[in-house]
C-alpha cells in the first residue's frame, strides 16, 4: 500500500517538477501565459486521470485471466483521490496565477471577468464546485457523510465538462489536443452508463 500511496503522490507533483524545469531553463516571450496554461491543462489532465482509475481498475479483473486478476489493481483506486486533490492544487495555482498575475488582484476586474466573459465564468464555477470535494476527501468526512459523500463527488463529471468547456473557449486555432481529451471524458462516460446499465439490469 505504501508503494501505491508513493507512485500516486509521485505521479501528482510530476507536473510541477516539470513547471519548476520551465522556470530554470525558461518559459517563453510570454511567461505568465506559459504558466497559467501549463497549470490549467495540468489540472484537467489530473482531473480527467481521477475519471481513468475506476474503468482502468474494473475492465481487467473483469477479465478471466489469471495473470491479470492478480496483479491487485484494486489498490491504485485510491489514485483517484490523489489525482482529485493535486488537479484542485493545480487549478487553483491557474486561478492564482490569473488574479494574481494578470488581474493585478483587480478584484472588480475579477466580477466584470467573471461576468462578461463565459470562459472565465465556467472555470470559475469548476473551482468553486472543485472546493467542498476537496475538502471532504479526508476519510473521516467521508465515514461521517456516507451516501452524501458519493452524490457529492459525483459532481466531478459535471466538473470535468465545464474545464473542457473552459479550455475548448481558450482555443484560437488549434483545437487538436482539445479532441483528445473531449474522447478520453466521452470513453470515461460511456464506461459509467454501461456500468449503471449493467447494474439495474441485475436488479
Amino acid at each position: 500500500m505504501k508503494n501505491v500511496k508513493l507512485i500516486g503522490h509521485a505521479l501528482g507533483l510530476l507536473p510541477l517538477l516539470y513547471m519548476l524545469f520551465l522556470g530554470v531553463t525558461g518559459l517563453g516571450a510570454n511567461p505568465i501565459e506559459r504558466l497559467t496554461h501549463e497549470t490549467g491543462q495540468w489540472g484537467l489532465i489530473l482531473l480527467l486521470a481521477s475519471l481513468a482509475i475506476t474503468p482502468l481498475v474494473k475492465l481487467p479483473t473483469s477479465v478471466n485471466f489469471k495473470p491479470i486478476k492478480q496483479l491487485k489493481l484494486k489498490k491504485v483506486m485510491l489514485w483517484r483521490k490523489y489525482f482529485g486533490l493535486y488537479a484542485f492544487c493545480y487549478i487553483v495555482m491557474h486561478f492564482l496565477i490569473y488574479l494574481t498575475l494578470d488581474l493585478s488582484l483587480d478584484f472588480e476586474f475579477l466580477i466584470d471577468d467573471i461576468k462578461d466573459r463565459p470562459y472565465i465564468t465556467v472555470g470559475f464555477l469548476a473551482l468553486l464546485l472543485l472546493v467542498p470535494l476537496a475538502v471532504t476527501s479526508a476519510q473521516t468526512l467521508r465515514r461521517k457523510m456516507g451516501r452524501h459523500w458519493i452524490r457529492l463527488h459525483k459532481l466531478v463529471y459535471f466538473i470535468n465538462a465545464l474545464a473542457l468547456l473552459h479550455f475548448f473557449w481558450l482555443i484560437r486555432a488549434d483545437y487538436s489536443e482539445f479532441w483528445w481529451y473531449l474522447i478520453a471524458f466521452s470513453l470515461f462516460m460511456l464506461f459509467r452508463f454501461v456500468e449503471k446499465a449493467r447494474r439495474l439490469v441485475r436488479v
